[in-house]
């Protein structure tokens, strides 16, 4: 130290906040945001709809389609899955994602419980909500973040040419199926091989929210004469004397006609996204999960089968004019009850160990044990 004054230097903290890539990451998500929130996609009387808006309408007004809402947190729930079972041996508060999910789920059912004019501002609100718990589940995605691969800049080109033919063809389908493209891209470049292989199936899980109404007049038929042909071969098994003309079911006490709604179409969406859930969390095998995912059909078919023959059954019994006004409009829980319960069974028979019973039912039993005496032990 000599003298003079001596002058201390100041070094200020530096910041662990990398600013240059979270200024790339908002506006990445400023322009996902205008693309799928903001960008006309379609035009109905007049009004504009982005992707999103048309998205919702349709889950709003279309029933086949009334589980779209849950299907985006159904997926953050699989992610949330997988990272449990990764860190299964770690203690990881996940208390955060599940007040964002409660929240969440609570303002999606505003509308329901007060007010359906709540409904424009309640969707407003939801996407925030969603990559709120998003943020609540980085701290475990961050964990499996690899390497960037630069095969997922193919994929996220492969979304930005189907965005730009959707929106120039006015196909919001097209549209939605992009945005799907565009995540698995994103997670594969920025993410590397370990984010795509945790965020793989609940990014295409997002595959079953977009809407397909446009097949239900060709599925739909089909399926209303199969339930008046199956219901009708049921009844009369039990004896109950019917025929079929057309969908209509008839007997010397009743006559239905198997409409649209009871086709099974409805139930068959529905189905489809409980089915992908439930197999992809209790199979570990890849042909066991498509075996049960694609049973959503034969389910849906066997439910609604029982939901009219039981409509039937209860005709004859109580008479035409109880069973088509009070019991039809509370028959739509014996679709799910039979459904979702075969659902289980088809499910537990998949994980059932076969193979070793059967190996065990198989195998000699063991020689008997000689219990008597030894010869040089003492004889009592």
């Amino acid at each position: 130290m000599s003298n003079g004054t001596s002058i201390a230097a100041v070094r200020l903290p530096s910041s662990t906040i990398d600013w240059v890539k979270v200024t790339l990451g908002l506006v990445l998500v400023g322009l996902i945001y205008y693309a799928y929130f903001v960008q006309t996609v379609e035009i109905q009387h007049v009004t504009q709809l982005s992707c999103y808006i048309w998205l919702v309408s349709h889950w709003n007004h279309v029933s086949n389609y009334s589980h779209g809402p849950l299907i985006p947190l159904i997926a953050l729930g699989l992610v949330w899955w997988n990272l449990s079972n990764r860190d299964s041996e770690r203690q990881r508060n996940w208390n955060p994602f599940w007040i964002a999910l409660g929240v969440t789920v609570s303002v999606l059912m505003i509308p329901d419980l007060i007010s359906d004019s709540l409904t424009r501002y309640v969707l407003q609100v939801a996407p925030f909500l969603l990559l709120w718990q998003v943020t609540a589940l980085w701290s475990g995605i961050r964990e499996t973040i690899d390497d960037p691969d630069a095969r997922g800049l193919i994929v996220v080109s492969l979304a930005m040419v189907l965005y730009y033919f959707g929106v120039k063809a006015m196909q919001p389908r097209i549209v939605v199926f992009s945005f799907v493209i565009l995540l698995s891209g994103l997670a594969l470049a920025l993410g590397g091989r370990g984010a795509i292989r945790l965020l793989c199936f609940p990014i295409a899980f997002l595959l079953l929210m977009i809407p397909l109404n446009f097949l239900d007049e060709r599925v739909g038929f089909p399926l209303q004469l199969l339930m008046a042909r199956s219901s009708t071969g049921l009844l009369n098994m039990f004896g109950i004397e019917t025929t079929r003309i057309g969908t209509g079911i008839y007997s010397r006490v009743f006559h239905f006609d198997v409409a649209a709604p009871c086709s099974g179409i409805r139930s068959l969406m529905a189905l489809t996204t409980v089915t992908a859930a439930y197999a992809y969390v209790t199979q570990h095998v890849q042909w066991k999960r498509w075996v049960l995912f694609l049973s959503a059909m034969p389910l849906a078919v066997l439910g609604n089968i029982a939901r009219v023959s039981s409509i039937a059954l209860v005709a004859q019994v109580y008479g035409q004019e109880i069973a088509s006004k009070a019991y039809h409009e509370y028959s739509g829980f014996i679709v799910f009850a039979v459904a979702l319960s075969t659902m289980v069974i088809i499910g537990l028979l998949l994980n059932f160990p076969f193979r070793r019973y059967f190996e065990n039912w198989l195998r000699p039993p063991p020689p008997p044990t000689d219990s008597g005496p030894r010869a040089d032990g003492p004889l009592l």
